[in-house]
């Protein structure tokens, strides 16, 4: 037994209040003297302040359309509307991401059709995606997980030879790019969320993102009234019902995601440096794998996802964990459940047993911080714990 271990009742190898450094989202006077002013000037539902963040958000993205929505499931619902996604169709997406990547699919009476990733980096394996396309595919819908852009050169490459349209999760990928591109502009549709654990944080929102002009006004139409009657006049006359939804985002939340938007690549920066400088060093330890996207990929990080192997070392995932914990750190499987297992698409003729390179890799995976807060002495002593518990492998 290595008494020096904490889970031995050795001496924690982390000791820093980490509460500071790992806080999220950053919010100061500005995000508040934001939301004051819509406040004292009663513009707490109806105001501009969307609009505003559409302009700016598009600007950085340099996007032709983006279109402020109530959350990220309400930018892909009014995505998949405006492609006529209905009942027979078929979207293809990962199981391996959050449900509100799939269900607006099954909203809309179509079939989600799930497909492996690539284990190397998580995300949607593209000649998988080919295998799954069949003559009712209509969508697919690549997930740039955790902030790293999927091989998008691929998927489109595949989509446009099977007239398939491509609509970009990019809730994650704040920010990331592929080949000097913001993800979110490279398909028909992208689409972001600025929930508050985002790297963009606006407590609620989301943003659809599209070059086309058409695509834009139908989604006008389906959610925003009144701004409907802005629209050419086979859009303009429903703007006194739309299509039956009010996707308008708050502009209390508007608000904040603009001022948010303004430090968002330095708040990137500090954690990239700070998540790279971990994992130079977990990757000279025995178990750990780490994936370094090629040079023409900018990723950000959402979160701190990374692949252990038990098998390699002799020591569980599980055990790991523990090992970690009991020196201090903040350590976690992944927090996501695949969706092909889950109960209401098991119910609907789902093969929980499908998948077998996205189920084997799941098992692996493991979640750190993202130390948004760090000056770099909080990830010297993460290293140093990871250090100590490698020592017994």
């Amino acid at each position: 037994m290595n008494e020096n271990l904490a889970v031995n009742g050795g001496a924690k190898a982390i000791t820093l209040d980490q509460e500071e450094a790992l806080r999220w989202p950053r919010l100061t006077e500005e995000d508040e003297q934001a939301v004051l002013e819509l406040m004292r000037k009663n513009e707490i539902s109806v105001s501009q302040e969307p609009m505003k963040l559409e302009k700016e958000f598009a600007q950085f993205l340099g996007a032709k359309y983006a279109l402020a929505e109530v959350n990220g499931t309400a930018a892909l619902y009014a995505a998949l509307f405006v492609l006529g996604i209905k009942q027979g169709d078929e979207v293809i997406c990962p199981s391996y991401t959050y449900w509100a990547s799939a269900m607006p699919v099954v909203t809309l009476g179509a079939k989600v059709v799930f497909c492996e990733v690539d284990p190397k980096n998580l995300n949607m394996d593209p000649e998988d995606f080919r295998k799954k396309i069949t003559p009712r595919t209509k969508a697919v819908i690549p997930v740039h997980l955790w902030g790293l852009p999927c091989e998008m050169d691929e998927i489109i490459a595949v989509a446009r030879e099977k007239k398939i349209a491509v609509i970009e999760d990019a809730c994650h990928a704040h920010g990331a790019e592929y080949k000097g591109k913001k993800m979110g502009t490279l398909g028909d549709f992208g689409f972001y969320s600025f929930q508050a654990s985002k790297n963009l944080p606006g407590g609620e929102g989301g943003m659809l993102i599209t070059a086309n002009e058409d695509y834009y006004y139908q989604a006008v139409t389906l959610g925003h009234y009144r701004r409907a009657a802005d629209l050419p006049e086979r859009y303009s006359k429903y703007q006194h019902t739309c299509l039956g939804f009010k996707h308008r985002m708050s502009p209390l939340h508007a608000a904040i995601t603009r001022v948010q938007l303004e430090t968002l690549e330095e708040k990137n920066r500090i954690r990239n440096a700070n998540i790279e400088k971990l994992l130079k060093a977990l990757e000279e330890l025995p178990g750990f794998e780490i994936y370094w996207p090629p040079s023409y990929i900018k990723r950000v990080y959402y979160e701190n996802d990374i692949v252990y192997r038990g098998d390699k070392t002799e020591v569980p995932i599980d055990r790991l964990i523990e090992m970690l914990k009991a020196e201090g750190a903040v350590v976690r499987r992944d927090r996501y459940s695949l969706l092909h297992q889950q109960p209401y698409f098991v119910e609907r003729g789902s093969n929980p047993e499908d998948l077998p390179v996205t189920r084997e890799i799941s098992e692996h995976v493991i979640a750190l911080p993202t130390f948004p807060g760090d000056d770099g002495r909080l990830v010297e002593q993460y290293i140093e714990a990871f250090r100590k518990v490698a020592g017994t492998f």
